[in-house]
C-alpha cells in the first residue's frame, strides 16, 4: 500500500510511503528512494530550504502494521492506529495454535496478518468485521484440510 506523507518544510515535494509485508516500507520523496543516513535505518530527505531532516522508522505492531516515521525526534503517524478491539478481532485466527499447535499457528498468524489488511481497506465498517469473520473461518477450515492432510501422510 502506498501513504502520502504531509511533512512541514517540504510543501513543495511529494513524500510517500510504500509498505510492503515482504521487503518492508520505503520512503520516497519526489519518485525516488530516499538517501540512506550515517546510522543504521536511518534516512536522509532535504527540505525545500536545503536543510537536511533525518528520518526512522518505528515499527507497528510487530511489524505487522503500517509503521510511523520519526523526523526529527518528531513522530508523524502515516495512519490513524487500529483500535484495541480491532486488534482482537483481527486475532482471533491466532488461538488457532491452541488446538493446532505449530501448524495452527502458522495458519492463525497468516489470516491475523490478513485481517490487519482488511482493517486498514477503506470499505464499510460493518464489512470490514463480515470479512475478518469470514478469514476467520477459512483459517479454520484451511487448518483442518492441512491437519487431515498431514495426518494421512504419516498414516493415522
Amino acid at each position: 500500500m502506498s501513504y502520502i506523507v504531509n511533512l512541514d518544510g517540504f510543501e513543495d515535494q511529494k513524500i510517500t510511503v510504500e509498505v510492503s509485508y515482504w521487503t518492508g516500507p520505503k520512503l520516497f520523496i519526489n519518485g525516488v528512494r530516499a538517501q540512506k543516513g550515517i546510522k543504521r535505518g536511518e534516512m536522509i530527505l532535504q527540505r525545500s530550504d536545503s536543510t537536511h531532516a533525518v528520518v526512522r522508522w518505528k515499527q507497528g505492531l510487530l511489524g505487522l502494521d503500517v509503521p510511523q516515521l520519526i523526523v526529527d525526534g518528531k513522530v508523524v503517524m502515516l495512519v490513524e492506529p487500529l483500535k484495541w478491539y480491532e486488534y482482537v478481532w483481527a486475532g482471533l485466527p491466532v488461538l488457532l495454535v491452541f488446538i493446532g499447535g505449530a501448524l495452527g499457528g502458522l495458519i492463525g498468524a497468516s489470516a491475523y496478518v490478513l485481517n490487519i489488511k482488511v482493517f486498514r481497506l477503506t470499505m464499510n465498517y460493518f464489512l470490514k468485521y463480515v470479512v475478518t469473520t469470514g478469514v476467520f473461518v477459512l483459517a479454520f477450515v484451511v487448518y483442518v484440510a492441512a491437519a487431515l492432510f498431514v495426518s494421512s501422510l504419516i498414516g493415522r
